[in-house]
């Protein structure tokens, strides 16, 4: 097991809350398990191309990604980085929570994945999804470099030193972030993706999750 606190996919969906001064804990009176993991789907359909922009939009009111704890949803690229070396995405919130996190995937395979997530607050947080089990590398930071709000492009830079053994995470070219990720399952070869998080304060089917991102 990894050194770094380790909690359960659906205590992500609660971080949100806790590390970002989110005015409404969507905890329930009652749980019945609190090892209870919130969903997590793979589905590309949601996550739609245009061949002229190239940019993806992530579109969905689905009632159905409605839950006490929210939804998780994320789709991957179908080239391999081996070894992963680099990714530059300019992604951008255009509704849906202010605090429910979105971002990308990169070294993915098999079952499991590093993630970077950022919110339209000016914090991220990076870790590790293995299964329904999210490992923080670093918890939710705030970062002067992000842009806050809606309808705001933010670029995130990550690339890997593989003779250190160093990550570096920047964004909007600024100073970078170095991170680790020193223990199995290791994360140098994989594919790339991009995730998006249903709040369980999501206001569907009213006002729709809409994210875009574009791979640079």
């Amino acid at each position: 097991m990894k050194g770094i606190k380790s909690v359960s996919a659906m205590s992500l969906i609660i971080l949100f809350c806790l590390f970002t001064g989110c005015p409404i804990t969507p905890t329930p009176t009652e749980i019945k398990n609190p090892l209870d993991s919130t969903p997590i789907e793979e589905n590309s359909s949601l996550f739609v191309e245009e061949i002229d922009t190239e940019i993806i939009s992530f579109y969905t009111n689905d009632t159905k990604y409605t839950g006490e704890y929210g939804y998780t949803l994320w789709t991957q690229d179908d080239p391999v980085q081996d070894p992963f070396s680099h990714m530059n995405v300019t992604l951008k919130k255009i509704s849906g929570n202010d605090v429910a996190g979105y971002g990308v995937v990169f070294g993915s395979h098999e079952d499991t994945m590093l993630i970077v997530l950022i919110d339209t607050k000016k914090s991220f947080i990076i870790g590790e999804l293995t299964g329904n089990l999210f490992t923080e590398l670093q918890p939710w930071t705030n970062s002067l470099d992000l842009i806050p709000g809606y309808n705001q492009e933010n670029n995130i830079d990550i690339s890997y030193n593989s003779g250190t053994g160093d990550y570096s995470l920047s964004f909007n070219g600024q100073v970078p972030v170095p991170f680790r990720d020193d223990d199995a399952p290791f994360h140098t070869t994989g594919k790339d993706g991009y995730i998006v998080i249903i709040s369980p304060l999501d206001n569907f089917p009213n006002i729709p999750v809409s994210v875009t991102f574009k791979k640079n």
